[in-house]
């Protein structure tokens, strides 16, 4: 977004620089509460990212990364618990993910939805 409305050439903080970081910021930043505020569900569609996102993330990837930097052989015990790790996590990311998807099927389905409505459904 800032791309198009800031001049490198001209230095971080020239006036059209921070003019434009003064008015777009807060305006995307605007943009993105009221969007929040008008759905009610939000905090659903945020359960979702967050499962599909960042399980595999915060705990699935660096397992991984680890087996793979230190080329370890696949009966050792630290391997096999790393494998263990995954396979549970990886589990728990489904289970969070069908969970958060089955509420915000529910949530939508329940002929409540209204936009910036304070009437929390679930």
């Amino acid at each position: 977004m800032e791309k198009s409305s800031v001049d490198a050439v001209r230095g971080r903080f020239s006036c059209q620089n921070m003019a434009s970081q003064f008015t777009l910021r807060p305006a995307y930043v605007a943009a993105c509460a009221l969007m929040a505020a008008a759905l009610p569900f939000f905090g659903d569609i945020v359960g979702v990212v967050g499962t599909v996102g960042f399980i595999p993330l915060d705990f699935v990837l660096p397992v991984v990364m680890y087996n793979v930097a230190l080329v370890m052989p696949r009966c050792s015990p630290v391997y096999l618990a790393n494998v263990a790790i995954m396979v549970v996590f990886i589990g728990v990311g489904i289970v969070g993910a069908v969970a958060s998807v089955r509420k915000l099927v529910l949530d939508l389905d329940a002929g409540e939805f209204k936009l910036f409505s304070d009437n929390v459904v679930g």
